[in-house]
């Protein structure tokens, strides 16, 4: 009883059949039972309104009409047929062409089926659409079991019933397995079957539904829901998940049925895929549902390799990032290093995160040869991570020998944008002062960026080469000497 979803317009197999054909048309089913009558499909066919001709009625408004062609067969034998005309809304105005669904049911015993589908513009002499695909009913047994997953745009109580209606709700159906960048909910109906009859009168069991990573099965943080119920004939489910923080990715959405004893009785998947808006991230907490297999970094597996690769980016990451590279990068845990990695460069480039890990990492080895302090790779010098964090400085002056001074360097920032909070600043400078007099290793002693080391009394510190200074309460050495520019440049960048 798997669930298909096809789109009869751009399945390549039939391209040249109705490649003069515009209606563009997306087809889906989902099997059911009804108790002491047994099971039928439950068709679900959406039509795309501006693929469609709108012609002008008596009403002087516009409505589009396809015909529709649907036969099931076992054995080459017909099991069912339909043929019939499915109409859109009225619209005034051609520009604005509506899209419309529709829902069919057949009832058919169990077996494999072949459905041949079929659909035509009415108001058009256009080829019409034409698709086969294969349907299989699993026979009905006493055990509990589960219906399809029917996915819907909406659940409604039902008024007045109608097509949609089902276990007293009206369910428009959404004929996709797919959730584009301006989808918020994922709404689904599922029915259990045999819970009165398995469990007994006034039993209690547990729906659980949540969705996982499709390649390693986890489980997703905060996409898991329960209902709790009493065993009838038919348990209908009605679940959503609010999906506008899910990050793009292929998942399952899983529905079980547990028992008193937490014993699983029944379940269901059903595939999807999600295409995120921009700046939707993989939590950390879901770092266990990256399948890192066959990924950029799956043939890095020495431990020591990738908590280098870690370290190294730490600059550029936000704050809880921070934290978790602090509490893992001493682990030996290589799967988990892998997955980590992953999701970061996969936040910040969904499409190519392999070219942004290797962007970085061509500009950490050339800060390496940059800024190199001692045995440091330049990334953990402190020049090499400002350089790293905010970019390359809009002005950088290195003095080097300045009397009665330590070799110092300011840069300026016109604007910076800092990862960790997110947060813009303008007009921000960092002062770095070599006091080791190796030519290399420079410190940061000052800078008036939020989060930064701040010292007024930088200056001071400065000049403690030759003047040793005992007042704390100085922000500026007593007299100034000859050659002095420190607070010239730090004024007036150059």
């Amino acid at each position: 009883m798997m669930k298909k979803n096809y789109c009869l317009f751009v399945c390549a197999v039939l391209y040249s059949f109705f490649a003069h054909s515009n209606v563009k048309a997306y087809f889906n089913y989902a099997v059911f039972y009804a108790p002491d009558k047994g099971a039928y499909v439950e068709t679900y066919l959406s039509i795309a309104g501006p693929s469609v001709f709108f012609k002008k009625q008596a009403n002087n408004a516009y409505q589009g009409k396809v015909h529709i062609e649907i036969i099931f067969s076992k054995n080459n034998k017909i099991a069912a047929a339909n043929k019939y005309n499915l109409s859109s809304p009225e619209s005034k105005d051609t520009a604005q062409k509506p899209n419309f669904i529709d829902v069919q049911r057949y009832p058919l015993d169990s077996g494999t089926y072949i459905a041949e589908i079929k659909i035509s513009d009415a108001n058009s002499a256009e080829a019409p659409l034409s698709s086969t695909l294969s349907v299989v009913i699993a026979p009905q047994t006493n055990d509990i079991s589960l219906s399809d997953i029917e996915l819907a745009e909406s659940c409604t109580r039902t008024v007045s019933k109608n097509n949609t209606s089902k276990s007293g709700y009206d369910i428009v159906p959404y004929p996709f397995t797919s959730y584009n960048e301006n989808a918020t909910r994922l709404i689904f109906y599922a029915e259990g079957y045999n819970a009165l009859k398995t469990l007994g009168a006034e039993a209690k069991f547990l729906y659980n539904y949540y969705i996982e990573a499709a390649e390693t099965k986890e489980s997703l943080h905060n996409y898991a829901e329960f209902s709790k119920q009493t065993a009838k004939d038919v348990n209908p489910l009605i679940g959503q998940f609010d999906v506008t923080q899910l990050p793009s990715g292929t998942y399952n959405l899983v529905v079980e049925i547990r028992d008193s004893k937490n014993q699983l009785r029944a379940q269901r998947k059903l595939k999807l895929v999600r295409f995120a808006p921009k700046g939707v991230k993989i939590p950390l907490a879901d770092l266990k549902t990256i399948d890192t297999t066959g990924g950029f970094l799956n043939q890095v597996s020495n431990p020591d390799t990738l908590r280098d690769y870690i370290a190294c980016l730490w600059p550029i990451s936000s704050t809880s990032e921070r934290q978790w590279q602090s509490n893992q990068i001493r682990s030996n845990d290589v799967k988990k290093m892998q997955q980590y990695m992953y999701a970061f460069w996969q936040n910040r480039n969904p499409s190519n995160p392999q070219l942004a890990w290797t962007t970085y990492r061509t500009a950490v080895l050339r800060i390496n040869k940059m800024y190199r302090c001692g045995t440091l790779p330049g990334y953990m010098s402190d020049r090499g991570r400002v350089y790293l964090q905010y970019g390359a400085p809009d002005a950088a002056q290195q003095v080097a020998t300045e009397p009665d001074s330590y070799p110092y360097e300011i840069w300026q920032y016109y604007r910076i944008k800092d990862p960790a909070t997110g947060q813009f600043q303008s007009n921000k400078k960092f002062v770095f002062m070599n006091r080791e007099l190796d030519g290399h290793c420079y410190h940061l002693i000052h800078s008036d960026a939020r989060g930064e080391l701040r010292d007024d009394r930088w200056q001071v510190k400065l000049k403690q080469r030759n003047n040793p200074t005992y007042n704390f309460d100085d922000n500026a050495p007593a007299q100034s000497s000859y050659g002095d520019w420190a607070k010239e440049i730090y004024n007036n960048p150059r």
